[in-house]
């Protein structure tokens, strides 16, 4: 990954030295794009997406549907106003496709404005956030939605377990303007490691009162529920068309995100990929982004899990010899198109459609709905 990260940064440096004159015309990965505002005038960016590179420098790249000719990129630690109270960073040419910088705030979550020459402009950032203390914490903002706005920046975010979060981290936290904190952890996760108390966060549990599981992972595999692959891939099929059926989770979720009082939320689980992975799925759903875009957000919790399920993997090998429960563990470790597809299916078969699903089985009502996509997406 770091390979293409360094090849990616190697050829758009080599275009900004040659000036080309057409925009990219490679497609960005959906789950780190970012729809322009329209502009009067011809011409729009189309996608934005920020990447760091091995030199820890910020790669900006965006797309055009036209030379927007000279262009003007902004830097803030606030996804608000940029342009207006953020800090002019480079002046470069739309046509280039992009610009790398070095980061201008070492240890903040930043967030980028381009503006072209004729007054078009696009808002990205990172969507991976940097912490120490977690590997799957990430923006949901960015993605486009079916009526042309796109989920602001900053707002809505998901992560794995938070408990390990350093005291720089915790600070990021606040600097990036946190206010409410969604666990969806049994009691028994909860009394395994704690979300650590972070001042003006508000901490909302969603399954107080489930004691969860003690069962230790050894009397797990000895049960023979994970004998294979294809039985792990079966119970995280129906574990996905359960929370569909017991919503309740989300209906909560539902009713503190239309509260303005919780802007800048957080949700997460343990590994931020099942309960989380819904979670983010229903409200990127709610806010009009279509099903394949949502999908491939619910997908990179494979990327950023990876070097810690390998980890998990490579202890168990040394208690395990199974092949077949060590591939139904890895199965059970990440996530699959099959989990969240089941899910998705489920509202449909159940409900008729998805948005009656958010409307019936969440009971958002269709001004409730209007009103997050208000709050939430431009």
């Amino acid at each position: 990954m770091r390979q293409a990260t360094k090849l990616s940064t190697a050829i758009l440096s080599l275009s900004i030295l040659l000036g080309a004159i057409a925009a990219p015309t490679t497609g960005f990965a959906a789950a780190a794009q970012a729809t322009a505002s329209q502009s009067k005038n011809s011409g729009d960016f189309t996608q934005a997406i920020v990447e760091r590179n091995g030199k820890g420098q910020l790669v900006i790249h965006w797309k055009t549907n036209a030379d927007l000719g000279p262009a003007k990129v902004y830097w803030s630690t606030s996804p608000d106003n940029i342009e207006k109270n953020g800090k002019l960073l480079a002046a470069t040419y739309t046509r280039y496709g992009g610009h790398v910088v070095a980061d201008p705030k070492p240890g903040s979550r930043i967030y980028f404005l381009v503006k072209g020459g004729n007054g078009a402009t696009i808002t990205a950032s990172e969507r991976h956030v940097d912490l120490e203390g977690s590997a799957n914490f990430r923006d949901l903002g960015g993605y486009a939605t079916s009526d042309g706005r796109t989920v602001k920046w900053g707002k809505l975010f998901r992560a794995d377990a938070i408990g390990h979060l350093t005291d720089a981290d915790q600070n990021k936290l606040q600097s990036m303007g946190i206010t409410t904190d969604v666990d969806y952890r049994t009691d028994a996760e909860v009394k395994s490691l704690p979300d650590p108390v972070i001042k003006g966060v508000n901490y909302v549990r969603t399954d107080e009162g489930n004691p969860g599981s003690n069962t230790d992972f050894g009397t797990i595999l000895a049960s023979g529920l994970m004998k294979d692959k294809e039985s792990a891939v079966q119970m995280m099929v129906q574990g996905n068309k359960s929370m569909v059926d017991h919503p309740k989770f989300y209906v909560q979720l539902m009713e503190l995100l239309n509260d303005p009082e919780n802007l800048a939320l957080v949700q997460h689980c343990t590994a931020g990929k099942d309960r989380t992975g819904l979670g983010s799925a229903i409200i990127l759903l709610t806010l009009g982004v279509d099903e394949k875009t949502v999908m491939e957000d619910y997908l990179l919790s494979n990327v950023y899990n990876a070097a810690n399920n390998q980890k998990s993997i490579e202890a168990l090998k040394t208690q395990v010899q199974d092949t077949n429960v060590i591939e139904a563990v890895t199965a059970l470790m990440g996530v699959q198109k099959e989990f969240l597809q089941a899910s998705l299916d489920e509202m449909k078969a159940k409900y008729g459609s998805i948005d009656k699903f958010i409307e019936v089985g969440l009971g958002v009502t269709k001004q409730e709905r209007a009103k997050l996509k208000a709050m939430y997406t431009e």
